[in-house]
Formats: structure tokens, sequence, C-alpha cells
């Protein structure tokens, strides 16, 4: 019994770590998001004379806090959130929250009491932050050197044109046929361009280089005809840093980041259509990939950041009434009809948006559980 515990500390240790390094990078990744999105609300307001009673990060119970001027700022218990309280935001509303410090009767700086397209500037501003932090973050990262995957061995597969020319794990493939190559990608479309052609592959062996000729096959292992070319290597783990100058770094930004968005939307849009499968990563997955993240390095932890804060912006913009989206609904509403929505509807709506985000929770959950009972029983 002991030898069998014995044997079972190194697994136990593994899953601590592993846990520990989840937990430290989804509060770390998400409390930075959720910071910079209240921020955002937060500094609209400010630069438009609305006043601001709490910033705050999470919900329930205060942990922590200091009032400066007439904002308080704090922490909360519950870290899935923040908010921003606005004097003014909700004026019919009859019950006040006694944790809260009460807003000073200045209709100056009422929220409430300012025209439309301000209201939705405030609201409008938490997205775009998350947007602009992403934007930000992918411009560094491309400075700095973005990680991608490099051109090495990581496995020679048995009887393919890989293993007959002689590579073998770890080689690093520097030419293909007299053109360069440094990214995975150019070295597939390379390969995939000259099926049953011989090629000379150029490669980097411990301090040596080699030439080693080869002929890419266009079939599959049990012969099937696939219409490119292949030589039966899988990618390492390896990776160099891919640098740009700063107004190269600037259109990757904008590239890649119009892309996550465009996917993201695209997704969104398959699932209610039901095009594509329902799936939704929640604060387990989010944890998981996290930790994962923080175990690999930095670069990897501010990539994980930039998806995280556009899904962030995208989401908060949903038309669902209690998120950013659906405030901008009853602005633009308040707008065309040239008075305000009712209390008694906003509440009416509030409560049917609570109940779907609740839903979404439970499915996310789920969809969680299912896939890390799925890995771990693989």
């Amino acid at each position: 019994m002991a030898s069998q515990l014995f044997e079972l500390i190194p697994q136990i240790t593994e899953w601590f770590f592993s846990f520990g390094y989840a937990v430290y990078g989804m509060i770390l990744v998400l409390g930075v998001l959720i910071f910079i999105h209240e921020l955002g609300h937060y500094l609209v307001a400010k630069l438009l004379g609305i006043g601001v009673t709490t910033f705050s990060l999470g919900f329930g119970r205060k942990i922590w806090g200091f009032q400066r001027g007439e904002t308080e700022y704090k922490l909360s218990i519950l870290p899935l959130g923040g908010y921003v309280k606005l004097v003014g935001e909700d004026p019919e509303a009859s019950v006040e929250d006694p944790d809260e410090p009460a807003e000073p009767e200045d209709p100056e700086k009422s929220f409430y009491l300012r025209p439309v397209h301000q209201r939705m500037a405030v609201i409008f501003a938490g997205p775009l932050f998350n947007i602009l932090f992403a934007l930000v973050l992918s411009w560094i990262l491309h400075m700095v050197g973005i990680p991608v995957p490099g051109t090495w061995v990581g496995e020679v597969m048995p009887k393919t044109p890989a293993q007959t020319a002689g590579l073998r794990a770890d080689d690093r493939i520097i030419a293909v046929g007299g053109q360069s190559v440094r990214k995975w990608t150019e070295l597939v479309g390379l390969i995939r361009k000259n099926a049953n052609k011989q090629i000379t592959l150029k490669i980097e062996r411990g301090g040596r280089t080699l030439e080693l000729p080869i002929t890419p096959t266009s079939k599959t292992a049990k012969g099937k005809e696939i219409g490119y070319g292949r030589i039966g290597i899988r990618m390492s783990e390896r990776v160099y840093k891919e640098r740009y100058g700063p107004i190269d770094s600037a259109y990757q930004s904008l590239r890649r980041n119009y892309y996550i968005i465009r996917l993201t939307v695209s997704t969104l849009y398959g699932m209610m259509a039901r095009t594509v499968p329902a799936d939704i990563g929640g604060p387990i997955r989010i944890a998981g990939f996290a930790g994962e993240q923080a175990k690999r390095g930095l670069a990897y932890i501010v990539g994980l950041s930039i998806l995280l804060s556009l899904n962030l912006a995208i989401l908060n913009l949903l038309p669902i009434p209690i998120l950013d989206g659906g405030h901008l609904v009853f602005l633009v509403l308040e707008g065309l009809r040239g008075k305000p929505v009712s209390l008694r509807f906003r509440d009416m709506s509030a409560q049917v948006g609570i109940v779907l985000l609740i839903g979404v929770m439970l499915f996310a959950t789920y969809k969680d559980s299912m896939y890390y009972f799925v890995k771990w029983t693989q």
C-alpha cells in the first residue's frame, strides 16, 4: 500500500502544479482583460464629465478597496467579471444597494440625463478597449517576436519517402529544392507542390549541413491518391521567433486580429444557424488553456490574451439585455422613439438575459467537462 502511494506522488505533484498554473493563468489573463474592459467605460465616462461612484473588479463582497474623490475602487470576491457604477445610471430604481456609496445629487454628472450618443459612447467603450488592447498586444508581440512552428522534424513515419531518404527526428530542414524555408507552412507548401518529383532537402543535423535527395509521394500509406506531395514527417514543438518592424507589425496585427474577429463572428453565426457544432469554452477550459500557455512562456500567454480579449469584445456586443450590446439596443430604440424604454420592459428583458447567460454558462461547463473527460480517457 505504501509503495503504491509512493508511486502516485509524482502524478499528484504534477497535477498540483498543473492546477496552480491553470489558476494563475486564468486569474492573470481574465483579470487583465476585465480591467481593460471596465477601464474603457470608466475613462470615457470621466472624459464626458459623467460621475463614477464605483470601479469594481469582481462581484459580491469587497475584499480590498479604497476611496478617491467620488469613486470607490475595489476588488470583490467573485472574479467572474466587473462593473463600473455611474451617477444616475438608473434613476428609476427604487432599491439602493446598502454596500454602495451614496450617489451625489449632481444632475450635470448624471449618466441618464446625457444625450443618447454620449451614453452609447460610454457603453461601447468597454468592447472597444478590448479590441484596441488586442491590437496593441499583437503589435508588440510581432515586434518582440511571435512564436512560429519551425522546420524541425518531430517524427519520421515508417515506410515513407522521409524514412527512405534518411531523415531523422530533430533534423532541421533549411531549404527545399534550393529555396530557403524557416516556417513549417513554407515547408509544407513546397513539398505539396513537388509531388512525384525528386528534390533536394538541405538539413542541419548535429552542427553539420547535409543534402538529401527525396521524392514526395502523392499517395497515402494505403495507396489512395490525394493530389499533392507528402514525405511522411510530423511537426516538432520547437519554434523560432518571427520578428517584424514597427510598420509591418502594425499591418500584421490588423490582419491577424481581423481574421480572429471574422472567424469568431462566423462561428457564432454558424452555431446559431446550426451549420457548425455548438462548442463553447467556459471557465474550466479557459483555465486549462491558460495553464498550458503559462507553462510554455509569456509569448503564449500574450497570444491567448489577444484571442480572449477579442472574444470578450464580441460577446459583450451581442444584443442580450444585461450585456453592453443589450444596452446599446435600448439606446438605439430610445433614439428612434424619442423617449427611454420603460423600466418594466428593461427589467423583464434583463431577467430573460440572465436566464440566457445562465443557460450558456451551464452549457459551456457541460462541454468543458466532456472535453476533459474524453481527453483523460483516451
